[in-house]
C-alpha cells in the first residue's frame, strides 16, 4: 500500500524517539499498532460489504437471466403443444390458454375429451332397484 523502505521507517523511528522520549516511546508504539489493527479491520470489514453486495447484486441478475430463461422455454413448450393439438384443424385462436381437467371441473365445465373417445349421456339409466318397486301411490287409491 505504501511504499516505504526501512531507512524512511528508521529515520520515522529515531524523530519519535527524541520528540517523545525512551519513556513514552513503546506506549506510543503500542498505541499506534492498535490503531492501525482497527483501521485494518475497518478496512477489510469495508471490503467484505462492498464484496457482498456485489455478490447479492450479481446473484440478483443470475436469478433474472434464469427467470427469462425459464419463462422462454415454457413459452415454447406452450406453442409446441399448441401445434400438436390444432393439427386437427381446429383453432381456438380468441379463447386464450386452455384449462386442465381439474380445472375446468373447478369452473364447472365439462373437461374436454380425449379424440376418439365416445361421448358420456348425462342421464342416467334407472336403478334396478326402484324399476322393479312397485308405486305406493296407486296401490293406496285400489284399497
Amino acid at each position: 500500500m505504501f511504499d516505504v523502505s526501512f531507512w524512511e521507517l528508521l529515520i520515522i523511528g529515531a524523530i519519535a524517539l527524541v520528540v517523545v522520549g525512551p519513556e513514552r516511546l513503546p506506549r506510543l508504539m503500542r498505541t499506534l499498532g492498535l490503531w492501525a489493527g482497527r483501521a485494518r479491520a475497518s478496512f477489510q470489514s469495508l471490503r467484505d460489504e462492498v464484496e457482498r453486495e456485489v455478490n447479492a447484486d450479481g446473484l440478483k441478475q443470475t436469478r433474472e437471466a434464469l427467470n427469462r430463461q425459464a419463462k422462454e422455454t415454457e413459452r415454447e413448450i406452450n406453442e409446441a403443444v399448441d401445434v400438436k393439438g390444432d393439427g386437427a384443424g381446429t383453432s381456438d385462436a380468441g379463447a386464450g390458454p386452455a384449462k386442465s381437467a381439474s380445472e375446468a371441473a373447478a369452473d364447472g365445465q365439462e373437461p374436454p375429451r380425449a379424440a376418439g373417445a365416445p361421448e358420456q349421456s348425462p342421464v342416467r339409466p334407472p336403478s334396478s332397484a326402484s324399476a322393479n318397486a312397485p308405486d305406493n301411490d296407486s296401490q293406496e287409491g285400489r284399497g
